[in-house]
C-alpha cells in the first residue's frame, strides 16, 4: 500500500507582541467557486476579541493571460473586511493560470500570486474504523492515482453533515515525494480521535464527503513550518517566528497570510451506518 509523506496537521500562528498592527490577509480562488479575500489587523497572541477587519481597501484579482483577465471585489455588507466577486459576476480559477491579488489601502500596495495546479480526480472515499493503539475510532481513508511526475500538493477538507471540520487539527496537507506516479489506495486523512468523556464527530447518521484540492509547493511548506512550529515552546526553546508569508507590501514592512489558488475534485458522499459504529466496539 502506497503511503503519502505523513500528513501534516495545520495549527495557528502565534504572532508575538512585537508584530501588532500588521496587515494580515487570508485569500483563495478556486476551480469551483469565487475568489475572496480577508483583509485585517495582527493581535496579540492572547487576545480573544475578533480580528479587525479593514474597510476601505481596493482589491481586484487577475491572471497571466494575454490580455490579462481580471476583477474587482467589493466588501461585503456583512463582514467588515471581507472583500467578495460583486452578484452575480463569476471569476472561477482555471488550472495552469498564475494569479495574483492586489490591495492597496492608505498609500500601501500589497500582492501576493499563486500558481493553480490541476488536481488528480479522487476515485472515492471510505470511512471505517482504524486501529490506534488498542482503541478503535472512525477513520476517514481516500483513494485515487497520484499523476507522474513529482512536485504534486494537496490538501483535504471534509465535511461531516454538510459543515467543514476547519479546527486547526482537523486539516491535512501532502506531497507525493514518496509515492509519486502510484495508485494510493486507503490513505488516511482523518481519524475522528476523542477521549471517553468527549462526542465523536462521527456518528451513525452523518454524512462525510471530502474535497481534494491542489496546492502550490509554497503553500505546502507554509503548512509545513505552522505544524513544525507546533513543538516549540519548551524551557529552552525559541520564540517561533512569523511565517514567511506569499504578500509583499510597498512600504516593505511584513503581511502576514496567505494566497492559495486551488483546483478541487470532490468525492462520493458516505453515509455512516450504525453498523459500522457497532464494530468499533468488536
Amino acid at each position: 500500500m502506497a503511503v503519502f509523506t505523513a500528513c501534516e496537521d495545520v495549527i495557528d500562528v502565534k504572532i508575538s507582541d512585537d508584530d501588532l498592527n500588521l496587515y494580515a490577509v487570508e485569500a483563495n480562488i478556486t476551480t469551483e467557486s469565487n475568489p475572496y479575500v480577508y483583509l485585517y489587523k495582527s493581535l496579540r497572541v492572547n487576545d480573544s476579541t475578533s480580528y479587525p477587519g479593514i474597510s476601505g481597501a481596493t482589491v481586484t484579482i487577475s491572471d497571466n493571460s494575454e490580455p490579462a483577465e481580471s476583477i474587482r471585489l467589493e466588501e461585503s455588507a456583512d463582514t467588515k473586511g471581507l472583500y467578495l466577486v460583486p452578484e452575480p459576476e463569476i471569476f472561477y480559477g482555471e488550472t495552469g493560470k498564475e494569479y495574483t491579488v492586489t490591495i492597496e489601502h492608505n498609500g500601501v500596495t500589497i500582492t501576493a500570486s499563486d500558481v493553480l495546479s490541476r488536481v488528480e480526480p479522487i476515485d472515492s472515499i471510505e470511512v471505517r474504523p482504524s486501529l490506534r493503539g488498542d482503541k478503535r475510532y472512525l477513520g476517514i481513508f481516500t483513494y485515487g492515482k497520484e499523476p507522474e511526475g513529482e512536485g504534486n500538493y494537496y490538501k483535504w477538507d471534509i465535511y461531516i453533515d454538510g459543515e467543514l471540520l476547519n479546527d486547526a487539527e482537523d486539516l491535512c496537507v501532502a506531497s507525493d515525494e514518496l509515492v509519486d506516479g502510484n495508485y494510493i489506495s486507503s490513505l488516511e486523512i482523518y481519524t475522528d480521535y476523542h477521549d471517553d468523556d468527549e462526542d465523536p464527530k462521527l456518528n451513525a447518521g452523518s454524512t462525510v464527503m471530502v474535497k481534494q484540492n491542489s496546492i502550490s509547493e509554497f503553500d505546502y511548506k507554509y503548512y509545513y513550518q505552522m505544524e513544525d512550529q507546533s513543538f516549540t515552546g519548551g524551557l529552552f526553546s525559541v520564540p517561533p517566528a512569523n511565517i514567511k508569508s506569499n504578500f509583499t507590501a510597498s512600504d516593505g514592512k511584513t503581511v502576514l497570510g496567505l494566497f492559495t489558488a486551488n483546483d478541487v475534485s470532490t468525492s462520493n458522499t458516505v453515509t455512516i451506518s450504525q453498523e459500522l459504529v457497532d464494530q468499533l466496539k468488536e
